[in-house]
């Protein structure tokens, strides 16, 4: 990929000091669960209070729902009342609360101080009464309240009483859920901000923590239905992020191509209704996908082109929706090497193909009535004797001829043959691809969205409208027709690099190429699929996963 003084094309996290951890939901037991794969299994009773509880056993987080009609039957440990700003002007809140908490909710707000801002939290030991320990945790204003500051709300609540090695905790609910916009948005977001706070990274770690932990997190008198089918599906999507954080954790000498195809058959063989086939490197130069041949034969390591197919549509979809992801086991940038500074982070540039893993294996787990496709690209780029080089020019499977710039614009390269691919094969209904694809992206967004490209409205609104719903922003950027002049070349048709600037559209304007009468869309997800840094909320440092929770959302919605 393409560098400057200022950036490289990659942005370079920090290594991951976390861990995953694998969910498995039963209703009556806990449950011995895999590394990479687990069944869900989900018996749903119509009760008005649902109890959640939540385990770490070596590592392994666990989950199992009970039901209970009574407060005294909750965990005595802890209860946490949420107070948005405008209850502090509500005397009667604390009425009605108070008498059971005896009177340490008005002691605690007594002395003024309290203003119940986002993230604020007080906490008092209780004389008497059902409950330990009293803890009042601000919401804000009502008004600039949502679903993502719920999850940050639960992660750091779900934090402080880990740090306090509580057993359990209550969570009041009547407060706070009236306030959100739905109570499936509300069940499925404080599942998924239990569950992918809890991730923790300890794979290679030589000497692992036995020692059970974990809290019982129960969410006091909740409305059934709906939030309990949000916590049903926020939980098997925060389960297959945390799969997938691992999966993008993982050094890449250890997830190869192969590796990463051997993945999702593997998925495939053990989630029902997913079919996977593996192209293996005679199979690809037959297709001529050229371009995925020339960024593999560098490395020792074979690339492989994956195809996964669902369909939950029962034939009521003719034309399925595809979803393509970059996979660069780990990126040197080839003959245009990359500093030595960061490289060792570069094992994330097959993210894009870990959202795909992700996404089908959730669609399936949650039978959306959808027909898809994944299709994954994935090679290692090295600077092999026998790597391509600048100034080669490659004729891809299009038809179209690259001249090759930067090797360290790998990438496109491989995505445009899959792209090209899933427009010929399938004829489909859209084609969404996922790449860490630019370091300018970071420039132009930072870490707090990705941006999005795409020749199509209707789909570039979808995402428009589901990403706040999602817990992950997206932001649009133009590909104006003037934008197509960068990438002209004076030996081929197009080149794979257009200069210094406009680096992130240069890359969508690119892949635009390869795109024939389909709608089509592009993330780049280059900034937001790894943190450096930890920082408050519901996602440590190092892999997110970002885009499973979009893409989930997506498909959800598809047919509404």
């Amino acid at each position: 990929m393409r560098r400057s003084a200022c950036i490289m094309r990659r942005l370079h996290p920090s290594p991951s000091s976390l861990s995953y951890g694998k969910v498995n939901l039963n209703i009556f037991s806990v449950l011995k669960i895999r590394l990479l794969h687990c069944k869900i299994n989900w018996k749903i009773q119509n009760r008005y209070i649902y109890i959640t509880s939540v385990q770490v056993i070596e590592g392994v987080l666990v989950m199992r729902m009970e039901n209970t009609l009574t407060l005294n039957k909750c965990p005595k440990d802890a209860i946490v009342i949420p107070l948005f700003e405008n209850h502090l002007e509500d005397v009667s809140i604390v009425k009605k609360y108070d008498k059971a908490l005896h009177t340490a909710l008005s002691k605690l707000l007594k002395p003024g101080d309290f203003k119940a801002g986002f993230g604020s939290v007080i906490s008092t030991y209780a004389d008497s009464g059902a409950f330990k320990r009293i803890v009042i945790a601000g919401c804000g204003k009502l008004r600039e309240f949502d679903t993502e500051k719920l999850r940050r709300l639960i992660a750091q609540v779900d934090g402080i009483f880990q740090s306090y090695n509580i057993r359990g905790y209550t969570v009041f609910m009547p407060t706070l859920l009236p306030f959100t916009s739905s109570d499936y948005l509300s069940g499925k977001a404080v599942a998924e901000a239990v569950v992918l706070s809890r991730f923790n990274f300890i794979t290679f770690k030589s000497k692992k923590d036995k020692k059970i932990k974990g809290l019982n997190v129960v969410f006091w008198n909740a409305p059934k239905g709906d939030f309990q089918k949000g916590i049903k599906d926020g939980r098997v999507i925060a389960d297959n992020v945390n799969t997938i954080r691992e999966l993008i954790s993982m050094p890449s000498n250890v997830l190869t191509p192969v590796k990463i195809a051997e993945t999702a058959q593997d998925i495939a063989a053990k989630t029902d209704g997913i079919t996977c086939e593996v192209f293996d490197e005679e199979k690809i130069k037959s297709l001529n996908f050229n371009g995925i041949i020339a960024v593999g034969k560098g490395s020792v390591n074979p690339p492989r082109f994956v195809v996964m197919e669902y369909d939950g549509s029962n034939g009521s979809q003719k034309k399925p929706i595809i979803i393509v992801g970059k996979g660069v086991s780990f990126d040197t940038g080839g003959i245009s090497l990359k500093p030595w500074s960061g490289m060792e982070k570069m094992k994330y540039d097959m993210a894009g193909s870990g959202v795909v893993l992700g996404v089908m294996k959730t669609a399936a787990e949650l039978k959306l009535p959808l027909k898809l496709v994944g299709l994954i690209p994935t090679v290692e780029n090295m600077p092999g004797s026998n790597a391509y080089k600048p100034g080669d020019v490659i004729t891809m499977a299009s038809g179209l001829t690259v001249e090759v710039i930067s090797t360290d614009a790998e990438g496109r390269l491989i995505l445009a043959d899959a792209l090209h691919y899933a427009c010929d094969a399938y004829k489909p209904e859209a084609v969404i691809d996922l790449a860490t694809l630019t370091g300018a992206c970071a420039v132009a967004l930072g870490s707090k969205a990705c941006a999005i490209m795409g020749n199509n409205r209707g789909l570039i609104r979808r995402f428009q409208q589901n990403a706040d719903n999602a817990g992950e922003k997206v932001w649009e950027l133009p590909m104006w027709p003037e934008y197509d002049e960068l990438i002209k070349s004076d030996i081929a048709d197009i080149k794979n690099s257009g200069g210094p600037g406009a680096g992130t559209i240069v890359g969508g304007v690119f892949l635009k190429q390869f795109i024939k009468n389909a709608p089509w869309l592009h993330l780049d997800i280059a900034s937001t699929s790894w943190k450096d840094s930890s920082e408050k909320g519901y996602l440590g440092k190092g892999a997110t996963g970002f885009g499973i929770r979009l893409l989930c959302e997506i498909l959800r919605n598809w047919n509404a």
